[in-house]
């Protein structure tokens, strides 16, 4: 079933609006956004340690993980729609893992899209293993993408009627349920603009090193570990 990624609402299937998300990352926008993410992912991915890795309902179609020294790498989706790699299907706040079983976490956009976004970091928190990794994207409220938010979300367009969660908010959040922060900042440093000629043009403002400034990042990426007690 093909879904209308510009009149999603809130009060849609969560499956509906994952699915929702995954078609606007198929757009000019969204297809640059991912390539800059997956980078940022890659980059981290080396110094994520252990024996199973978990992505929680990824919106790109192409979750590339070869740079993980973590050789069990499973992809968990909220639906089983044909996508490739998809091994677990599972409510995004009610996980089918164990508990204090699972070496590393990857969150790309999941709390925006949840419905309760702290169920969701309580149950990392369940599943991550003492010293565990937890690596989150999100879209960045404190930039010109917020302001896009803002001026879009009551037509109920995806991503932009998503709640978006700040840097500083999700630090919070994590250091609360007993994380320390290791790693974050800011990604994608082009406005949210759907044409890809202009969006080409620009990819000059993208930082050699990948580190943008708050005020233009679509994007950011944080990095905690679960602290031992």
């Amino acid at each position: 079933m093909l879904y209308d990624f510009s009149k999603m609402s809130v009060d849609l299937p969560l499956s509906a609006r994952a699915r929702s998300l995954r078609a606007w990352y198929r757009r000019p926008l969204g297809h640059q956004l991912a390539e800059v993410e997956l980078s940022a992912l890659a980059a981290q991915l080396p110094n994520l340690f252990g024996y199973h890795l978990v992505v929680v309902d990824p919106p790109w179609d192409d979750c590339r993980l070869d740079d993980s020294r973590i050789t069990h790498r499973v992809i968990q989706r909220v639906d089983n729609d044909a996508q490739p790699g998809v091994e677990l299907t599972g409510d995004t706040e009610n996980w089918p893992l164990m508990t204090d079983a699972i070496d590393a976490i990857v969150l790309p956009h999941t709390l925006e899209l949840a419905r309760d976004p702290h169920q969701v970091l309580r149950e990392a928190d369940r599943c991550l293993v003492p010293d565990g990794h937890l690596v989150i994207m999100g879209f960045n409220p404190l930039s010109l993408w917020g302001i896009r938010r803002l001026l879009a979300r009551k037509r109920g367009e995806l991503p932009w009627d998503t709640r978006f969660q700040s840097m500083g908010r999700i630090r919070d959040w994590l250091g609360l349920l007993g994380f320390d922060t290791l790693h974050s900042h800011f990604i994608f440093q082009r406005p949210p603009v759907q044409h890809a000629r202009l969006l080409g043009r620009l990819q000059f403002m993208e930082p050699a090193d990948g580190i943008g400034i708050m005020p233009l990042s679509g994007a950011y990426i944080l990095v905690a570990r679960k602290r031992t007690f």
